[in-house]
């Protein structure tokens, strides 16, 4: 489950396009990894990858609300 956001996070539209992306790819994940009969390794992975999307999600939406602010 690679992320998509390597960019800056200052990139506005592009970032938050790829935030949008990212987000939809990760529901995906969740949902077909509730379904299958995953490893626990698996789905903890899967947690810290969820843990880190949102603070990446986080991130690119302050530099988003910094850039729109000026």
């Amino acid at each position: 489950m690679p992320m998509r956001l390597r960019r800056s996070p200052g990139l506005g539209t592009d970032a938050l396009v790829d935030l949008a992306y990212e987000l939809l790819d990760a529901h995906a994940d969740t949902a077909r990894l509730a379904g299958d009969h995953v490893t626990e390794d698996e789905w903890h992975s899967h947690l810290a990858y969820l843990r880190d999307l949102q603070r990446a999600g986080r991130e690119v939406l302050a530099h988003a609300t910094l850039a729109s602010a000026r």
